[in-house]
């Protein structure tokens, strides 16, 4: 029971030297299955870390990390007034487009004001149909072309006198930029006098659908260039009769840092700007006063902004990812090589001992029975009878063939003791307690005479353990050299 407990103590040891089985000093058997799939599980290797390579260089698997702050009185956003997609239109309750020749039945117009404590300075201006400055957006968007003739758009004249629009917020709302549109029914007036009945604008606009588009940006951290990528949208919403709808379209202002580092030094950080879409909100009641207003849609920054921290992957990573890749194949071909390579390393063993079972000393009758026969691994598979006589010479091994019978076999292992053990035995002589000055003429005597000494009494030692310990002729009988001493 005690040697039981310390045996299974032992395991635990992970400090334990590894048993060199063979005389060559190798410490493994090595097959030629095993070399094919180390040179398979190294080309998996490369061949992923150069596609791990290829993603770090394109931005892949960039880590995000952002955080919000209150946006700054001088912070917003500057962009082409040909990118900005603010556009607007009307369906009937069929969802067909409403007929508006000469704005006859609604008309819709935009307008750009700077906002501050002191002053607010608007600009208005009046719609146009968009036609071709939204196909490319249409396209994405997979709008039907016909609604190109049927939205409004920011006029012409407008876009052309102001080549940059600036969005500008400000959480105290003391000096920012506001974009908005009015939805308006058609209204008798000195400037305009071709209006429809109110029976037929009721008809038309009782119970229509407001669609409108506005142009945004969206993060995306694995872009190749700028983070920041061009969204066009489009919300719709139902107008209902002598009810005005109040839409607040809000969008975040957002900071990105991109960082650069692919190999631990030198790092490089590139700054980018945008906005981003954030949330849309309709007040269903607008003006009970101004029935002639359908709708009223306005681009306002929110009082927060997003700032977002980007690193691209290095080098590190991809070692990272190499290694718990090579983690993973290398245990799956354990698994599937274990019984392959076990049973070769029998197979291995078995001839060997029955090639070498008449050398030497060794007694063991079940090796001096067993007779060679060409024995591997396909006939393992195509003969039951291979499959026998594996069986029971792997049962002679496991029983009789342990570490030391394995470790004395070898003639190269017995020679190397045997160096070993002269070596040892000068050693003995030279280091005598008294110090005596002798010749190396005089030092291979006494080693002889000891050898010869020996001699007999290893004649009745047993053969089989190189733990065995050889009696010492007697001690009483050693010669101790004299001391020469010249004296000039």
């Amino acid at each position: 029971m005690i040697m039981q407990i310390t045996r299974t103590f032992r395991r635990f040891d992970i400090f334990g030297q590894q048993i060199r089985l063979k005389a060559s000093g190798q410490s493994l058997y090595q097959t030629q299955i095993g070399a094919f799939m180390t040179l398979l599980l190294f080309s998996i290797l490369i061949y992923s870390g150069s596609l791990f390579i290829l993603e770090m260089n394109k931005g892949k698997n960039a880590i995000l990390n952002s955080q919000d702050a209150v946006i700054q009185n001088h912070e917003g956003f500057s962009f082409n007034s040909t990118e900005l997609i603010f556009s607007a239109g009307l369906l009937d309750i069929w969802g067909q487009p409403i007929p508006n020749e000469g704005n006859r039945i609604f008309q819709i117009g935009f307008y750009v004001c700077n906002k501050s404590l002191n002053d607010t300075e608007c600009i208005l201006t009046p719609g146009t149909i968009c036609g071709e400055r939204i196909r490319e957006a249409s396209k994405k968007l997979n709008i039907p072309e016909a609604y190109e003739n049927i939205t409004y758009c920011m006029s012409d004249e407008y876009i052309k006198e102001n080549p940059q629009i600036r969005i500008q917020g400000s959480n105290r709302y003391d000096n920012f930029t506001l974009l908005g549109a009015v939805i308006e029914r058609c209204n008798n007036n000195t400037n305009m006098n071709n209006c429809a009945s109110n029976e037929e604008i009721d008809m038309y606009t009782a119970n229509s659908n407001l669609y409108y588009s506005y142009s945004f940006h969206q993060l995306n951290k694995e872009s190749d260039g700028s983070p920041y990528q061009k969204t066009e949208n489009i919300d719709l919403t139902s107008l209902y009769y002598k009810v005005g709808k109040y839409i607040k379209i809000y969008f975040q202002y957002s900071q990105s840092f991109l960082e650069y580092n692919p190999f631990y030094f030198f790092p490089k950080q590139v700054y980018h700007e945008g906005v981003e879409y954030q949330k849309t909100v309709i007040d269903s009641v607008l003006y009970f006063q101004d029935a002639n207003t359908l709708a009223r849609i306005e681009v306002h920054l929110d009082a927060k902004k997003k700032v977002c921290f980007i690193t691209y992957q290095t080098l590190m990573d991809v070692v990272a990812k190499l290694g718990g890749l090579f983690t993973i194949i290398r245990a799956l071909l354990d698994f599937l090589l274990l019984p392959i390579q076990s049973t070769l390393y029998k197979l291995f063993l078995i001839k060997f001992f029955i090639k070498h079972q008449n050398e030497g000393n060794s007694k063991d009758v079940l090796l001096k029975n067993s007779q060679l026969k060409d024995i591997s691994l396909t006939n393992l598979i195509t003969s039951s009878t291979q499959r026998e006589f594996f069986q029971k010479q792997s049962d002679i091994i496991n029983k009789y063939l342990d570490v030391r019978q394995i470790l004395i076999h070898p003639l190269q292992f017995t020679q190397k003791i045997e160096c070993l053990k002269d070596s040892i035995n000068k050693i003995d002589v030279l280091s005598s307690r008294q110090i005596k000055l002798i010749s190396k003429q005089e030092a291979d005597e006494l080693l002889v005479q000891k050898n010869n000494e020996e001699y007999i009494h290893s004649k009745s030692l047993s053969y089989g353990t190189i733990n065995s310990e050889h009696k010492i002729g007697n001690q009483n009988n050693c010669i101790i050299p004299k001391l020469q001493v010249q004296i000039r």
